[in-house]
This record gives structure tokens, sequence and C-alpha cells, in this order.
């Protein structure tokens, strides 16, 4: 029972990708950033990727480090949560799911003598049976090259309102433009508001960044909406998050009939 580590993240998919795409739901965050770094590699010396074979030889576990990111982790048993403090290094923040929280936690306590500290925690809501609302007047369309740089300006507001998240430009508007996963709500041809989502994977498409100019709440949800029914045509699972104590939105993805289903939590290294 052993970790492997690479730098590349073709290794990770191709020793661990079946093991991640058992479970894609619960996998959701690396596979949508494995297949991002698959299809944008980088050159970045702080990327990090790793799997766990278990008594059997079979991966059973595994991590991500995008870069600029804290890692990432799968599930995985007890003896590769136990074994990751050394493979990590002087990680300062660890993304989990909530099931592992306490086992990470105990692990790191016992590595380091120091007990981490929840940063922040969000929700993984899962579509069950899609009811959409009523929509404002308006159509949706699928955002194309020439809308790139509307979208960037609307990216650069979206990221003033969240300064600490490290979401760059590439991730958010570039890459989805390139497989049609910016859905655009627009009234009189004029595009209001946009909805991104994830690269299909195993199955899987999670949805993201939402924005409207002007904080314009309705067009927002129409553009939600409208990206999550075409998602819903091409995925057999729909994923969206949401920060754990964010009642508006979740109350929202209730309606539209998800679910939630689990919580991630970054820890961290707390302050000295």
């Amino acid at each position: 029972m052993t970790w492997s580590t690479a730098t590349d993240v073709h290794a990770l998919l191709a020793a661990g990708g079946d093991f991640l795409r058992s479970r894609p739901v619960e996998h959701t965050v690396l596979l949508t950033e494995a297949a991002y770094l698959q299809a944008r590699p980088s050159s970045a010396p702080d990327q990090a990727y790793g799997w766990w074979r278990d008594a059997h030889g079979e991966v059973a576990g595994a991590f991500l480090r995008a870069p600029g990111h804290p890692p990432i982790l799968s599930a995985m048993p007890r003896a590769a949560v136990a074994a990751l403090p050394e493979v990590l290094g002087e990680a300062e923040a660890v993304g989990v799911d909530g099931a592992l929280l306490e086992q990470v936690s105990a692990a790191w306590r016992a590595a380091r003598g120091v007990t981490p500290v929840e940063r922040s925690r969000i929700t993984l809501y899962r579509l069950e049976r899609f009811t959409p609302p009523a929509l404002p007047a308006g159509r949706a369309r699928v955002a194309g090259s020439a809308d790139r740089e509307l979208l960037l300006s609307w990216f650069h507001d979206l990221m003033a309102a969240f300064p600490d998240d490290p979401s760059e430009a590439a991730y958010v508007i570039d890459d989805p433009l390139g497989f049609g996963g910016i859905t655009l709500w627009e009234v009189a041809g004029r595009p209001v508001a946009m909805a991104g989502r994830s690269r299909l994977v195993a199955g899987m498409v999670r949805l993201g960044a939402v924005h409207a100019p002007g904080g314009d709440e309705a067009h927002a949800a129409a553009a939600f909406t409208a990206a999550c029914a075409a998602a819903s045509e091409i995925a057999d699972h729909v994923l969206v998050f949401a920060g754990a104590d964010a009642e508006a939105a979740a109350t929202g993805y209730r309606e539209l009939g998800f679910r939630p289903v689990l919580d991630r939590v970054m820890l961290g290294v707390p302050s000295a």
C-alpha cells in the first residue's frame, strides 16, 4: 500500500482515471480539474498529482494539486489518509470531502503537531428531477468566440466580488468557450447574463460561474436555468456547488430539482 506521485496530470489519469470515473459525483472536482489540465497542459512547477494503491494493487485514492491551488483529495481509505502529510509536504491547505474531515485532521495533527482549521465549506447539489420555472422574456444561446471580450469584462467584475478566488479567465471563460460551455441569456438580441459549465466527464457536468451585470438576479437565474436544461440533455449527473450557508442559493437549487449530496471543506494550517 503506497502513494505514487507525478508532476504530469496524464500520469494521474493513466493510473487513476478509472478510479476517479467510477464515482463521478464524489470526484467531480478532481475530474473537472484534470480534464481542464489535460486539455490545457501547464509547465508550472507547483503542480502535483498522486494515486494510492491498496494491498491488491488497485487505485483507491488520489489527489490533485493544480498550479496556484492547494491540493484536493478524492475519497480514500484511512491508511491512505494517514500517509498523506508526508506526501503533500508543507501544503498549507487541503480540500477534502466532508466525510474525510476528521481523518485528515487527525493525520495532520499526528504528523505536524497542529490541528488544521476549517477555512471554507461548500455543498454539492445533484439534479434529481429538473423542474424549471417560468422564465422572463428573452432567449438562451451558446456563447461563441465573438462574445469573448464581453465575457472577459464580466469575469473581471465577478472576480472583483471574490478577491480570494484564484480562478483564472482561461478556466472560467476561454476553455468553456472552446466546447460550448457558456450559456448566454439575451433580451432583444443583447446578452444580459451568463452561466458556465465544466466539460462532460464520465457522464458528469458541473455548472459554474453565473453572472449578470448590476446584480440582475432574474436574468442570472434565467441563464442558469437554461444552462441546467442544456446540461441535463447531455449528462447523467448535473451538479452545482453553493456555499454551505448560502440559503438563497440552496432554496433556488431545490426549487429546480437539485438535492444536496455532500460537502467539500478546505482545511488550512491555523495562523500563528
